[in-house]
């Protein structure tokens, strides 16, 4: 689980990203592509608006940051709701786009190196630790989302 300090981790240093959050794009385009030439084929030939989704998505996420453990109980609009919003997605990667589930692995490899890249010297120890959690976190939760679509398209083949 996250803690109040991984967050605050993960939000200064993604204030540092947002100046150069099209190369970010870029760079986790270009390393996710290297480590896994075959994924190329699951994204539109033109990136521009996948790599737009991608920061958004980014974006999302990190001021979902800002939600300290103290407000778990405070009131959360569903379309703000970080649990929700990653589930649906899990599911969307998994039955509109067909996305494996060995892909995650090398989407969270990508990201930690296209942060890395374009932080340098910034992307200290503690901070990269910060974002594999969260990594961690969002990828396991896309796998609960896209299995929940699964059950609820073939409830008698689950468990």
């Amino acid at each position: 689980m996250l803690t109040d300090t991984d967050k605050k981790l993960v939000v200064e240093s993604w204030r540092r990203v947002v100046p150069i959050e099209a190369t970010a794009a870029d760079l986790f385009y270009k390393r996710l592509f290297e480590l896994e030439p075959a994924y190329r084929k699951l994204f539109p030939p033109r990136l521009d608006e996948q790599k737009k989704k991608l920061i958004r998505m980014l974006q999302f996420i990190v001021k979902s940051m800002d939600w300290m453990d103290s407000q778990w109980q405070d009131d959360v609009a569903p379309e703000e709701d970080l649990c929700i919003v990653v589930l649906a997605m899990g599911k969307r990667h998994d039955r509109l786009y067909k996305v494996p589930e060995a892909s995650y692995d090398t989407v969270g490899e990508a990201l930690l190196w296209a942060l890395e890249q374009g932080l340098g010297d910034a992307f200290t120890p503690e901070i990269r630790a910060a974002w594999t959690k969260l990594y961690n976190v969002l990828a396991t939760t896309m796998k609960m989302g896209a299995k929940a679509g699964a059950v609820a398209m073939h409830p008698a083949q689950a468990g």
